[in-house]
């Protein structure tokens, strides 16, 4: 048995107190990441017509950022035709393809029946091969392999049908490969070089939305199939690693999520202008929505247009679980003077959301008890923001939050969580838990709910730099002065819209 000495037991109580203990395996390795860096190209890409060698860069980086985090194993992502149905999330159609896309590029037809091998190559294992050791990326398409080769820059295409047979084979222990083997089968043989002879480690694209009620994604069934025939199998859920990759923006993805938010701000700005008494909340809506459509962009989640209304209104029913994709956000109210209009809504571009909320009034001018409600939400939106830097926490800025509406007496009427991460989704995968570091995307969102009405909610998007914050949203009109200004201001579609 042994003991612990008191000077021994001292420095674990130290070490378990001190604030740089981290009492569980993060499950990633450090990876390259310059923030300043990829705003950089970030600045210089045309989203609209990007240059498809740089393209091809920029997911190779990624692939390579992926291959630096997994601390031992592989990783198999395979491409996701659409998500589980009925989950209480805003989702897309490609949502649980997002992890594919993201190492790949592909989507649509491209990404059909396809997934992708990564195996980073490890001078320290055992055994030798026949050729230098080397990261592996290799993708297996139902498409044509040249041509997916060319557009993506991955030299290894396969037809999936030979996925299989190559996960088949590495799942030999290596210790029991012929040199024969070894030269017939590199690829088999470094994944199963890299998984050992104990816990093969593979990380698998598990279902990020999923609903336990529900049916069961087709991959599920191959996922359990893999563990069947080889019991050293570890399947672990590519999530841990991906998600630390992810939530670090970086050229492309920055790119497109100014153009997400410049699209959003353009449709908010047109349907505000558009908007009058006697228009209802989805008319407003559609014009939103038609602006961002035919900016190229698609919607990020479903747009929500409400009537703030002078008078109390009742409370809106809840949504049951797994039912908000057949519940529109906006409805038939029919906009009156005094209103105001408020809106949750997100363009989408090339995969990347925004996510925005705005406050109008309906005629013009903001009555005195509006005002004094969109004076204290926004005094709490600007201070909040105005903290986000590296090292700050997301419970710093929710009790900043809770603090300044505290002392307005509008605690109790706050029912967001300062915000969430966003990307290539509206609600997109991140770490809660750690301080924010530069490259991380975030929606800030709070506001004033008091039961007698009305409510006002803001949220901007915002990005961690090295010393501060972009307020990339910080252009959509959000002074009193300046949305009060929107309903004089001409808009395009009031030809339209006042013939109806």
């Amino acid at each position: 048995m042994y003991r612990l000495t008191a000077a021994l037991l001292l420095s674990l109580i130290a070490t378990l107190i001190s604030p740089d203990f981290s009492y569980a395996d993060p499950g990633f390795k450090p990876f390259s990441y310059d923030y300043t860096e990829e705003a950089r190209i970030a600045s210089g890409i045309d989203v609209d017509d990007p240059d498809p060698d740089q393209l091809r860069e920029i997911f190779a980086k990624r692939r390579g950022r992926v291959l630096e985090a997994m601390p031992a194993g592989a990783m198999l992502i395979y491409s996701v035709e659409r998500t589980q149905e009925r989950r209480l999330e805003f989702q897309v159609p490609h949502s649980d393809n997002h992890d594919f896309i993201y190492l790949t590029g592909l989507d649509g037809l491209d990404s059909l029946d396809s997934a992708l091998l990564l195996v980073p190559g490890d001078n320290g294992l055992p055994g030798r091969l026949d050729e230098p050791v080397r990261d592996w990326v290799v993708l297996y398409t139902s498409g044509d392999p040249e041509r997916l080769s060319r557009r993506t820059g991955i030299a290894d295409v396969r037809p999936i049908a030979v996925l299989e047979n190559d996960l088949s084979v590495a799942m030999t222990d290596f210790r029991d490969w012929r040199i024969t083997q070894v030269r017939r089968w590199p690829l088999a043989a470094a994944l199963s070089r890299a998984w050992g002879e104990a816990d093969k480690d593979l990380y698998l694209n598990y279902p990020r939305f999923f609903r336990l009620g529900m049916p069961e994604p087709a991959r599920l069934e191959d996922f359990e199939r893999i563990k069947r025939f080889s019991p050293e199998i570890v399947a672990r859920d590519s999530a841990d690693i991906l998600d630390q990759v992810r939530q670090l923006q970086d050229s492309w993805s920055i790119a497109n999520l100014r153009r997400a938010v410049d699209i959003t701000g353009d449709g908010i700005v047109e349907a505000l202008r558009s908007a009058r008494a006697g228009m209802t909340e989805t008319e407003v809506m559609q014009v939103m929505d038609f602006v961002y459509r035919y900016r190229g962009a698609t919607l990020g989640f479903p747009t929500s247009v409400r009537r703030e209304g002078v008078e109390t209104t009742a409370d809106e029913p809840s949504v049951p679980e797994g039912w908000i994709e057949f519940v529109p956000r906006s409805g038939g109210a029919v906009f009156q003077d005094g209103d105001m209009i408020w809106t949750d809504t997100g363009a989408a571009f090339n995969h990347y959301s925004a996510d925005i909320q705005r406050n109008v009034p309906i005629n013009g001018k903001l009555t005195a008890e509006q005002r004094r409600l969109y004076a204290i939400a926004l005094d709490v939106q600007k201070t909040v923001i105005g903290m986000i830097k590296p090292g700050v926490t997301w419970w710093e800025l929710h009790d900043k939050a809770m603090e300044m509406l505290r002392a307005a007496g509008y605690d109790e009427h706050y029912y967001y969580g300062i915000g969430h991460f966003i990307g290539m989704e509206v609600h997109d995968e991140g770490d809660y838990l750690d301080p924010l570091k530069p490259g991380m995307a975030l929606s800030i969102e709070q506001g004033v709910m008091p039961p007698e009405g009305p409510r006002i909610a803001f949220e901007d998007d915002v990005l961690v730099t090295e010393k501060g914050h972009d307020w990339l949203s910080k252009d959509i009109p959000i002074e009193m002065e300046d949305v009060e200004a929107l309903s004089s201001e001409k808009s395009l579609f009031d030809p339209f819209t006042e013939a109806r």
